[in-house]
């Protein structure tokens, strides 16, 4: 599996997170545009960056999901806007919450716990359990890339409060069980020490963000803790509901506040 970089992939003179992300959706609402051609606005700009990255990848199928392949008629609009594709397009059996289902096979626990964190919102399951948590943008508002950033970092602390209390919601209820796992997406790249890099949380460079998380959440138990990207993670999910299908590369993309991508190869 290997991250690939395409919120910024130029299409129709912008960046692609612009035509095809939350932001889009939310002005098209704030606009009037009926619920039942949200989807459809966001075809063209989709297509034209399939075009490109199934050119430049080589890849043989295209697999799809995060909150904005919820839509209504999603599904039915993309299949008809990528017919002329030339390989087939999958759209998720559970587009915003395969990811975290994914989780749960890659750490080995009775009780694993799956933290998907979105810059819209934090999706969490664990056997038998699934929430969303909204982010506030009053509390946390969005930092674009060039904003400024807080320079008493009250933005970080709000976002390791926000993180840490939707793990300690996923795991009440839990009787004499503790949690033996835990695996945490976030919506940044991550290097080898786990430093963070930028999104609109805006906590780049933050190199104790997930040891602030993780204490600040003071979970029961305690075991394996997995960190890694989100589109990493979908990648696990595209690779676990295509596995009985023969293709060897794979472009994972996740929709949601932008896109987010990655390329899944393996061998038949």
């Amino acid at each position: 599996m290997t991250p690939l970089e395409v919120w910024n992939l130029p299409v129709f003179g912008r960046e692609l997170w612009e035509l095809i992300g939350a932001p889009r959706v939310e002005a098209d609402r704030r606009a009037g545009v009926p619920e039942d051609q949200l989807a459809e606005q966001l075809f063209p700009a989709l297509t034209s960056a399939l075009e490109q990255l199934v050119n430049r990848h080589a890849v043989d199928a295209v697999w799809l999901s995060g909150g904005l392949a919820c839509l209504e008629g999603f599904e039915v609009g993309v299949a008809k806007a990528t017919a002329a594709l030339g390989c087939p397009v999958y759209v998720s059996e559970s587009p915003r919450f395969a990811p975290a289902y994914a989780g749960f096979a890659l750490v080995a626990a009775r009780t694993p716990l799956v933290l998907d964190v979105g810059q819209t919102s934090i999706k969490c399951a664990r056997p038998g359990v699934q929430r969303v948590f909204e982010r506030d943008l009053h509390t946390l508002p969005r930092l674009f890339i060039g904003m400024p950033r807080p320079t008493d970092g009250h933005h970080i602390v709000a976002a390791v409060h926000f993180i840490a209390n939707a793990l300690r919601a996923c795991t009440r209820n839990l009787g004499h069980l503790a949690v033996e796992g835990v695996c945490l997406a976030l919506p940044c790249p991550l290097d080898e020490a786990l430093v963070p890099g930028g999104c609109t949380y805006g906590w780049e460079g933050h190199a104790s963000l997930v040891t602030d998380i993780l204490e600040e959440a003071a979970l029961p138990g305690g075991g394996e803790v997995l960190v890694l990207n989100d589109a990493e993670l979908a990648a696990e999910a595209a690779r676990v509901e295509l596995r009985r299908h023969r293709h060897r590369r794979i472009l994972c993309l996740t929709l949601g506040f932008g896109p987010g991508g990655a390329l899944l190869t393996h061998s038949i």
